[in-house]
């Protein structure tokens, strides 16, 4: 796009100078009307620190505006590797990508699941920036659409740039993530949070997303993760108790811990204690087997838990032998 296309700057219409949010977000404010500023609309000439400056305030006026934003294009110096360029466009810029039809694929007997794809309509909107005496200068900036905006703020809040987790919320959602809560679960408790589902700046699947990347974190950690774990119990516990086996590729064949509760408990309530190795099937395919005993009341109680590979299951008496070890100490 040329300079002379560019709008300089943009004077919103004083009627939408200011904004109603949901509801369910107005609670406790007189007339149940929050209002909120505008962002300053981009100019020429307006600088920043950094990119990610820039594209937080490009961010913020787009959420107001009522339409997302995607990078057009990021280069980089050739002498320090840092990005000195970059353009910031409507999420409605360029053209349509046309599929090409495969005369040799048969259509499908079952219906296709339908897209949900952004349509193109080669929006001119766009923020340029470069770097100039350490700073990032906007030299491009116009706020002209050719498609209709989003007029609620619920529901720009769908659009892809806009669905971010808030850091507060990562690190809420880690701790349920670490006790094993449903993805689903937890929405419904951060819809408590925020007062309505639709007040929720994320989807379902953007968190699930998240928890994906919280494994994919964990995937080759997570023994040692839970070594620390079992230090830090025998640290507040000194009847802690835990015993493993690796393989010759380092590879846990069986884990088995017990903790002072189940020990004392044993010492009394011995005389009858059930294995099972087929209880349950963790994502490692390494059954857990707990021991089970049987109180003064007749109810269950654990006295001590186990886990080993598939390979382990026939020889499952190294596990009872720790089992009975730590029962004589």
């Amino acid at each position: 796009m040329s300079a002379d296309r560019a709008c300089t700057e943009i004077t919103l219409p004083q009627e939408s100078s200011a904004q109603t949010l949901p509801a369910a977000q107005n609670d406790g404010i007189e007339g149940n009307a929050e209002v909120v500023s505008t962002p300053q609309a981009p100019r020429a000439d307006m600088r920043f620190d950094t990119l990610e400056d820039a594209q937080r305030h490009y961010l913020a006026f787009a959420r107001r505006r009522g339409f997302g934003i995607r990078y057009n294009y990021r280069k980089k110096s050739e002498v320090t590797g840092e990005y000195i360029r970059a353009a910031m466009v409507c999420h409605k810029a360029g053209h349509q990508a046309k599929e090409k039809e495969d005369t040799q694929k048969p259509k499908p007997v079952v219906p296709e699941r339908m897209k949900c794809s952004n349509i193109r309509t080669d929006c001119p909107a766009r923020m340029a920036l470069k770097v100039r005496d350490g700073t990032w200068l906007v030299t491009e900036f116009c706020d002209d659409h050719n498609h209709p905006l989003l007029k609620k703020w619920s529901l720009t809040g769908f659009l892809r740039s806009h669905r971010d987790i808030p850091e507060e919320d990562q690190e809420f959602i880690k701790i349920l993530h670490t006790v094993n809560m449903e993805t689903s679960r937890m929405m419904q408790v951060m819809a408590t949070l925020y007062e309505s589902v639709e007040g929720v700046p994320y989807t379902p699947k953007d968190m699930a997303n998240f928890r994906s990347k919280l494994r994919a974190e964990n995937k080759y950690i997570d023994m040692q993760n839970t070594m620390a774990y079992f230090e830090d119990l025998k640290s507040r516990d000194k009847d802690f108790y835990y015993r493993y086996k690796l393989d010759d590729e380092d590879r846990v064949q069986y884990l088995f811990w017990v903790d002072s509760a189940a020990r004392k408990a044993y010492k009394n309530y011995n005389d009858c204690i059930s294995f099972d190795a087929t209880y349950m099937t963790n994502k490692y395919k390494m059954p857990f087997a707990p021991f089970i005993g049987i109180n003064n009341h007749g109810q269950s109680i654990q006295l001590g838990y186990g886990t080993l590979s598939i390979k382990q299951q026939k020889k499952s008496v190294h596990l009872l032998q720790r089992y009975q070890g730590f029962g004589k100490r």
